[in-house]
């Protein structure tokens, strides 16, 4: 049995939503101030809804049009007054679980169990009333337990954990009916000897906790033949080479053996735990083997709210919860079904989502250089007042496809992901022209935007690569490069047209050592990259000898660096210090940076490199 709806009206801060939840573990992360501690409330009222419906007799409900809550027995919700219970008026909330169990042939069969709440309009924090909103599901239930023969007060448990710094000192003897009560009001830590006295298994108990902490810990309750002459429990707690009283104990091992020890004590069909923020209690260390246990048991429905990456990392699909404004907005709360992309793909889960959460854009690139690039770029634009409104630029978000292999496959499957967390984003693909030939890549881009919506856009760089924009503008390129070496841009312009001239001439022979060098860089990316099916190499050349302007088409790091060094060789002078001793991508970072770093003093600037930023931050000049 596990509940497959939670339905929830008009309670709190929630206006309406609706949670598809995990039958087994699901992990509520989100915002402050968005409503997860609220899920875990409404949780808890439906609960004293359902019990305060159960007959004496265990097995019916009351057929009653309506019950009652008193006011002074909601210590477990966050209320200064009981209007506070409600969204909005009129002063009544709906909440409701979608049960789903199997009939005694096995069948799925399922019960929507809602209870409508609401308050009296004279009386003010006194009572609520609560009324069965459908009556006829709660009818269907009963009958459906007693095929089983299950009581109505033994189908469903539930228990939510509180940070225990210590237990009491002197706990005394208590019954079962005893036990369970203390349990029911909210005070379960204070009978934590009592049920680890009546557990059912206290080998597997040890167990439990002994994985979780990492070392054996073993319980030995003393007196515990003399429980009808003795008033307090005495409980010691073996743990690594040491025994000691359990309220001796650290608040790690009191804490878990909390947890286990009241989920295993109540052996009801569904046993619902919810822990709120372990991670305000529980130590870091112990946490993922909490988790680890917890997803191992199986009569358990957990929730937990929770702002540790920890958490996260250990979640399997399906059993993440992103709550945001978005999620409320459409009413509607699904569990992430790609977990493995925010697991792998950010660093620090939680924050990342934060950040996703603030941003407008979000921009898809292939590698990290692209970000810091176009971010250094927009740092120089605003210091330099190139850009106009700086206080107006559109929050983004970097988000790394590594590579142009199975592109739109990738960043289709990346934004159906993030569409479950988020409704209102502009998703920008910037790329590498790489080897794709002109025509084509129009083409992938044209369908890039038509699988993202009509908001979208994605468009390459203005060259083979990022750094390669340098030559998109050969003018401005000379003006910078005699910038930085003291020379004359005649000087640099007269050698650099014999250096292009010599690339051009050789790219274009199919026989020369560069053509064939090209070809076979393009012959290892067309077997990884499906726009390229259709491309011959002919056609990439085609597009980049024109003349000497298109040769940014070819340029990349490994041509950029040969350009450079040539000139470099041919004027006597340095463009990238110490360049020897680099490889080409660390060569052409160097030189990219070094224009960006110095973009206050030399005020080159590429209309590409313009366009880039206006397309991803709405800049304007």
């Amino acid at each position: 049995m596990y509940i497959s709806k939670i339905s929830i009206k008009n309670f709190k801060c929630i206006q309406e939503l609706t949670i598809y939840p995990n039958e087994k573990f699901n992990v509520i992360i989100g915002e402050n101030n968005q409503g997860k501690t609220t899920i875990f409330e409404a949780l808890q009222i439906w609960y004293r809804c359902y019990q305060l419906y159960i007959r004496p007799n265990r097995t019916d409900f009351y057929q009653g049009n309506n019950l009652y809550l008193a006011y002074k027995d909601l210590n477990f919700l966050r209320l200064s007054k009981d209007t506070d219970l409600f969204r909005s008026a009129p002063n009544e909330a709906i909440i409701g679980l979608m049960i789903k169990d199997q009939d005694t042939s096995g069948n799925d069969v399922s019960f929507d169990l809602q209870f409508k709440i609401n308050r009296p309009q004279s009386i003010s924090n006194a009572y609520l009333r609560v009324l069965k909103n459908n009556n006829q599901q709660f009818i269907r239930f009963a009958a459906h337990l007693k095929t089983k023969h299950v009581k109505l007060d033994d189908a469903i448990f539930l228990y939510q954990t509180n940070p225990i710094a210590q237990v009491l000192s002197q706990e005394p003897f208590m019954n079962e009916g005893q036990v369970r009560k203390k349990i029911t009001r909210g005070k379960s830590q204070e009978v934590l000897r009592n049920k680890i006295l009546l557990h059912n298994n206290l080998i597997n108990l040890e167990t439990q906790v002994s994985n979780v902490l990492g070392g054996e810990v073993k319980f030995k309750i003393t007196n515990k033949d003399r429980k009808d002459r003795d008033e307090y429990i005495n409980l010691q707690v073996q743990n690594r080479g040491h025994s000691l009283d359990l309220h001796l104990q650290g608040s790690g091992l009191i804490q878990v053996t909390e947890i286990f020890a009241t989920v295993d004590y109540l052996e009801s069909k569904l046993n619902i735990l919810l822990i709120d923020e372990p991670d305000s209690h529980i130590h870091l260390a112990l946490q993922k083997r909490l988790m680890t246990n917890l997803q191992s048991m199986s009569d358990n429905q957990s929730f937990i709210i929770t702002h540790n990456d920890g958490f996260v990392s250990q979640i399997s699909d399906g059993e993440l919860f992103y709550l945001n404004q978005d999620a409320k907005t459409s009413k509607v709360l699904n569990p992430l079904t790609n977990a493995d992309l925010i697991k792998k793909d950010f660093g620090s889960p939680i924050l990342t989502l934060e950040k996703l959460n603030s941003s407008e854009n979000i921009i898809f690139v292939e590698g990290t250089d692209d970000k810091y690039y176009i971010e250094k770029l927009l740092e120089k634009f605003i210091e330099h007042n190139i850009i106009t409104n700086s206080q107006n630029l559109k929050p983004c978000f970097y988000f790394q496809v590594r590579g142009k292999d199975n592109l739109s496959t990738k960043i289709e499957h990346n934004k159906r992901t993030l569409s479950q967390l988020f409704n209102d984003k502009k998703y920008i693909v910037v790329t590498d022209k790489d080897f794709t030939s002109l025509t084509n890549s129009t083409q992938l881009n044209i369908s890039i935007k038509q699988k993202l919506g009509p908001t979208s856009d994605a468009f390459c760089h203005d060259g083979y690569c990022i750094e390669s924009t340098l030559f998109s503008d050969l003018t401005k390129l000379y003006e910078y490069l005699a910038y930085v070496t003291s020379q004359n841009v005649a000087t640099i312009e007269s050698q650099s047209n014999i250096i292009l001239d010599l690339i051009l001439t050789e790219v274009q022979n199919v026989t020369s050592a560069r053509y064939q060098k090209f070809q076979q860089q393009f012959n290892s990316q067309k077997n990884n990259r499906q726009e390229l099916a259709s491309t011959m190499i002919s056609d990439v050349i085609l597009d980049a000898t024109q003349n000497r302007a298109t040769l940014k088409y070819i340029m990349n790091k490994h041509t950029i660096r040969e350009y450079i060094t040539q000139l470099e060789n041919a004027c006597s002078v340095s463009v990238v210090p110490g360049g020897v001793s680099l490889s080409d991508e660390d060569f052409c970072n160097k030189l990219f940076l070094n224009y960006i770093d110095q973009i206050t003093t030399h005020n080159v600037l590429y209309d590409n490199h313009k366009l880039i930023l206006e397309k991803i931050y709405s800049a304007e000049y």
